[in-house]
């Protein structure tokens, strides 16, 4: 699951559906899609793939998300009906991914969107998707436009999807608000003719007729519910997407774009003991800066007057913590001393600060004589702050998985990162005050890809790579960081 998928041309429908779910859920839908005017019939999991290469669409419901041994597992099929040009349609509990195990789940669901599958939380929207793919074909991409007389309950209903998402502070449908911006499917009421083309470049976005009721629905090929129709089309148009840019995480071999101070890379490795178990926050940031990430401005001191110095080249107000390759992550309580304005308060800052730490996380980096070293750093940028682990994952390879404070729940991608999956891990992270800047979507997409690169590039020495504080803003950085070594 590596490379782009060669999918058939978008739009061609297939003869029959085939639902892989516990028996009666497998009987009530092929029920369903044979009013609907679909064969359909129940397959069992081991089935899946073949039938996905005679060209019958798949529908597999998953009683309970699926940690990563069974994400593989259907993961395999996903891949096949991506290669065949039609995303397997999953069936998953609306449960949030938050609490213990979110890491697990949050990567088994970013390997099967990796995978081209079309997930989707309710069983409404899923059986829509099934008669999308096998009826009108999948559309090319999730941008989706809705046509329908002011007056229609169709576009009452549609008005009324919005609403509802943005009030349970959910990202309303993706419908299309510009009028000029390209379509990949069209949502028409069936009581209006589709339309010939759309836009500026007159494209042909696939047309699909959407009935507000299934009681107002006639004998035509249509799909029932707008709310139902909104969330196959987002869904199957999102997997789509994903398989057209490629299966899997990108290539390991870093695209032209990210160079690299290899040069810097190597120094720093080479001083790396072979008792060491992990690479401080300091010396984890110089590799982010050899990669091209964006790290806050810092340097090391032992000795009050040299970090009263860094302190007045840096700038104040700054930040002191201790200096070490086992001193704690911020997230996990290193002491910080905040706010320092003067020569006087980075002495009492320094002892602070190292007198919190425990002994033996700063005794390793104390120089001959000493009480420990400190980082003195600029006051971190304001923003929306964000927490990203980069790991392996038995059965699954590398993920980064991406938290926000706030956020309903957690975000994970395979690695390296693609530059669709980049794009909306940032995404998650928002503006949360009136008044503040949205963050730099764009700087944050990329900070993750390079990071992805670094961990990949020397998966031989690093086991994972925590960047526990990074702050999304006008300014884009990394605050705090610390890399665990992979077992010899």
């Amino acid at each position: 699951m590596t490379g782009a998928a060669s999918p058939r041309p978008t739009g061609e429908a297939a003869a029959a559906v085939a639902i892989c779910a516990d028996g009666e859920l497998a009987e009530a839908v092929c029920r369903c899609l044979a009013v609907r005017g679909l064969r359909a019939h129940p397959v069992g999991p081991d089935q899946a793939s073949a039938v996905i290469a005679a060209g019958t669409v798949v529908g597999w419901a998953l009683a309970e998300l699926p940690d990563p041994t069974v994400a593989a597992r259907v993961a395999i099929a996903a891949t096949a009906a991506a290669q065949a040009g039609r995303p397997l349609v999953l069936l998953l509990p609306p449960a949030r991914v938050t609490g213990p195990g979110a890491r697990e789940r949050a990567a088994a669901l970013a390997h099967l969107r990796a995978a081209g599958a079309a997930i989707v939380h309710d069983p409404d929207p899923w059986i829509e998707a099934l008669l999308l793919v096998a009826l009108f074909g999948p559309p090319r991409g999730p941008r989706v436009a809705m046509i329908a007389d002011d007056t229609s309950l169709v576009a009452v209903a549609t008005a009324a999807a919005a609403a509802e998402a943005a009030q349970l502070g959910a990202r309303a449908h993706e419908l299309m608000a510009d009028p000029d911006a390209p379509t990949d499917v069209v949502l028409h009421d069936a009581a209006l003719a589709p339309p010939a083309s759309i836009g500026p470049d007159r494209s042909r976005p696939l047309a699909v007729p959407v009935f507000a009721r299934a009681e107002l629905a006639d004998a035509r090929p249509a799909l029932h519910g707008v709310r139902a129709a909104l969330g196959a089309a987002l869904a199957v148009g999102r997997a789509m997407e994903r398989i057209t840019a490629g299966l899997g995480p990108a290539p390991s071999a870093r695209p032209r774009d990210l160079t690299v101070d290899a040069a810097r890379v190597e120094r720093q490795l080479a001083r790396i003991g072979s008792w060491d178990r992990r690479v401080g926050d300091h010396e984890c940031k110089v590799l982010l800066a050899a990669y091209g990430v964006p790290v806050i401005r810092q340097a090391v001191a032992t000795t009050p007057s040299a970090a009263t110095r860094i302190a007045k080249k840096v700038g104040f107000p700054v930040e002191l913590k201790p200096y070490g390759n086992e001193v704690a992550t911020e997230r996990a309580g290193c002491p910080i001393a905040r706010a320092i304005t003067t020569a006087s308060e980075v002495r009492r800052g320094m002892a602070t600060v190292l007198t919190a730490a425990p002994p033996a996380a700063v005794s390793a980096a104390a120089p001959s004589g000493g009480d420990g070293a400190v980082i003195v750093r600029e006051t971190p940028p304001s923003g929306r702050p964000a927490h990203a682990r980069f790991e392996r994952v038995a059965g699954l390879g590398w993920i980064v998985v991406l938290e926000v404070p706030g956020a309903a729940e957690v975000l994970a991608a395979p690695c390296p990162l693609r530059p669709l999956d980049a794009t909306g891990l940032a995404a998650m992270v928002a503006a949360t005050r009136l008044g503040d800047a949205e963050p730099d979507h764009a700087a944050l997409a990329d900070l993750l890809r390079r990071a992805s690169h670094l961990v990949v590039d020397h998966a031989d020495r690093i086991g994972a790579l925590e960047l526990s504080a990074v702050v999304g803003g006008p300014r884009t950085l990394v605050v705090d960081c610390v890399i665990e070594l992979a077992s010899s």
